[in-house]
């Protein structure tokens, strides 16, 4: 007697990959860790970011997409909600408490700028703030906003809100057409990714550093992650192949802060982290972890990456407030000091994200009448509704009240009276060069101590109609003009042209930070600045044929030379002058005269010179020689703009000293720069008589 056997009849279902994927967790941590040991060690780009990004996109679309095929629809305001719950309240504490340190430690001349950042911050809008001030993340140090970390919070916001609403899209889409969602889905995830990744690719070739910030430019980093969530990590993979390709991601992003920080992100260079966490996720998606995501899902990386967005948002403002504390231990930080640092973001990120857990937390009042429900029940509602929406009312009423306390703070510093003529600063300069004066420890440098103009008005980049009408200064019924041209040298310069000028005499501002005023082959030597520099400049002097102003003074940064630029040929000087004789010719031939002002040469560090305590210490760290290399660069700009028609005006000797050869930072008692390569707002003004003398009366004013 035989038995027969029975046809199976289904055939066993593919696993399903797990839906709490602790690698990832791992993932996080990694991303955070990655991202603090870089500010406080390297001062670079990490990749860290990118990393959240692609975990963003990853998750997102496992919800949303998810959600629509379960459901046929997605409850957007509960996801809007959660996603606010969730990162809302340690947001909004990290910003309480750095505004509440700001406002008693930081000088008032720093109050509308960190109330600004704060209120940006809070707003999530501080990735186009920053963009707006051409602000270079890479090479930004450890002098910026206590909350520039939080321009990653801005693009990670607001790319939620845009992709919620593209994934809507897409499920209307799929619902109309009839057809899967899923394959609607990642037809539209791989069209957006491709567009965004196309102006990534033409925004770091054009002007990296607002791209940079950019929510277009990264929508491609998401997208990566959504396509992984709905295709790539659906496909199941021998154990063997997983353990490769996730030990291969775990290194890539381990190693991606190694590569050339002169690469732009996010171009191709971001590849290469996006890239290993999208080798990572794939790794993980079946399975057991095994290789390099075995690795994330060690207990201690998976603890971490419980509060990592904790240790993101604390590091950064710890590295800061350590780097005032102690400005002598803070270039480069200590492999020392970087772990206590380390420790103590992961152990406040912890402490903080536990003491959040508690908070959120209220009495149950069923609790009186049913013994057995729980006397404590969650509402995380209760945090959301007091934190960052609190603080972005605060820093807004703070922003109102701003430009009152800034005017106030400068009308507070004691100026000394500008000097009378030439003679007179080349010997108070030759004092100060033979015997550097200790600083009192009372001296502004910094973004404090740029001119209002910069700092006030925004001055520094004027590229529009109104920026034309918010940078002019003087009577608006005023018969004369006088134009200020170049890069941000030129606004610098305003103070003093101003105090030269009084009401009766129009002044407008037409620099482009990062723009000397040439073109063609000079440019080259600014990065991807050549098309938004020679577009800028063709403006000023198309305006200049429509507006006819009496004097056009131009200056702009020109002292590439020494350590840091011995990739420029010896002739850039050469170059920058032919550059400029173009313009300079076009505007002579209109009827406009032109001054040629030189800027002023660049110091050393300036921490070292206002901690200065001995005059051995002030020798050393106050002054900066000025040799051959730069007089031949002044020369050579100087002979060029004479022949094409300008007015050369050298100002070395208004900063130098040329008998010693050196440059002190601090001359009559006060710092000559704001910043390495910046006139301060009160030497500026020290200056106001010279460059009456030998810049404006020599050309009838």
């Amino acid at each position: 007697m035989s038995v027969r056997a029975e046809r199976p009849t289904s055939v066993p279902a593919r696993p399903e990959p797990n839906r709490y994927r602790s690698d990832i967790q791992g993932l996080r941590a990694i991303a955070s860790l990655l991202v603090a040991s870089f500010h406080m060690w390297f001062g670079t780009v990490s990749g860290g970011v990118d990393l959240f990004f692609v975990l963003g996109g990853f998750l997102l679309a496992t919800t949303l997409v998810g959600e629509l095929e379960r459901r046929g629809s997605i409850r957007a305001w509960q996801y809007v909600k959660r996603t606010a719950t969730r990162l809302f309240p340690m947001a909004g504490l990290v910003l309480l408490v750095v505004s509440v340190v700001l406002l008693l430690t930081a000088p008032a001349l720093s109050f509308q700028r960190n109330v600004t950042d704060v209120f940006a911050a809070a707003t999530y809008w501080e990735n186009w703030r920053l963009a707006g001030d051409a602000t270079d993340y890479i090479a930004a140090g450890h002098d910026k906003s206590a909350v520039q970390h939080f321009w990653a919070m801005s693009v990670q916001g607001q790319s939620t809100l845009l992709l919620l609403g593209f994934v809507l899209l897409l499920g209307l889409i799929a619902k109309v057409g009839r057809w899967p969602v899923r394959r609607v889905a990642t037809v539209g995830f791989v069209l957006l990714t491709a567009a965004s990744f196309a102006y990534a690719l033409n925004g770091v070739a054009v002007d990296p550093v607002p791209t940079y910030y950019s929510t277009w430019a990264r929508l491609w980093e998401f997208g990566i992650g959504a396509i992984a969530a709905l295709v790539i990590t659906r496909i199941h993979l021998p154990k063997a192949v997983r353990a490769v390709i996730g030990s291969v991601g775990l290194l890539l992003v381990l190693t991606a802060g190694l590569l050339p920080s002169e690469w732009p992100y996010p171009g191709l260079i971001a590849l290469y982290p996006v890239g290993g966490a999208l080798l990572v996720l794939i790794a993980g998606a079946s399975g057991a972890p095994t290789g390099g995501n075995r690795l994330l899902t060690w207990k201690p990386l998976v603890w971490l990456g419980g509060f990592s967005y904790g240790l993101y948002l604390w590091s950064w403002p710890i590295l800061k407030l350590f780097v005032d504390l102690f400005p002598e231990r803070a270039e480069p930080v200590s492999f020392f000091d970087g772990v206590i640092l380390l420790a103590v973001s992961i152990a406040v990120a912890w402490v903080t994200s536990r003491l959040l857990k508690m908070v959120g937390r209220v009495r149950n009042p069923v609790a009186q009448v049913d013994a057995s429900a729980p006397k404590w029940k969650p509402n995380p509602r209760l945090i959301t509704s007091v934190t960052v929406p609190l603080v972005a009312l605060v820093a807004f009423a703070g922003v109102q009240i701003a430009p009152q306390v800034h005017e106030e703070a400068i009308e507070a510093i004691e100026l000394a009276p500008a000097v009378d003529n030439l003679d007179e600063l080349s010997a108070v300069v030759a004092e100060a060069a033979a015997q550097p004066t200790v600083p009192d420890g009372s001296l502004i440098t910094g973004a404090e101590a740029r001119s209002e103009e910069w700092e006030l008005d925004d001055c520094v980049s004027v590229a529009s109609e109104d920026a034309l009408d918010r940078c002019a200064y003087g009577s608006s019924d005023a018969e004369r003009e006088v134009w200020l041209v170049g890069d941000s040298q030129a606004v610098t310069w305003a103070p003093g042209f101003r105090e030269a000028l009084g009401e009766d005499t129009r002044l407008q501002l037409m620099g482009l930070s990062m723009c000397p005023f040439t073109s063609g082959a000079a440019l080259d030597s600014i990065d991807h600045y050549r098309e938004t520099c020679e577009g800028h400049n063709e403006w000023v002097v198309d305006l200049a044929a429509e507006r006819l102003p009496d004097l056009v003074v131009i200056s702009y940064g020109a002292w590439w030379v020494g350590e840091g630029y011995e990739h420029l040929s010896d002739d850039i000087g050469v170059d920058l002058g032919r550059g400029s004789s173009d313009y300079v010719r076009e505007l002579t031939e209109l009827g406009v005269d032109v001054v040629w002002l030189d800027s002023v040469p660049p110091t050393q560090d300036l921490d070292e010179c206002m901690e200065a305590s001995t005059p051995a210490q002030a020798a050393g760290s106050c002054e900066t020689p000025f040799g051959a290399e730069r007089q031949l660069r002044a020369n050579q700009l100087a002979e060029i703009m004479g022949e094409s028609g300008a007015t050369v005006v050298p100002t070395a000797s208004w900063f130098c000293d040329g008998v010693l050869g050196v440059c002190p930072s601090v001359v009559a008692g006060m710092p000559v720069h704001s910043d390495p390569t910046h006139i301060g707002r009160q030497y500026s003004l020290y200056l106001s008589k010279v460059i009456g003398d030998r810049v404006l009366a020599p050309e009838g004013f």
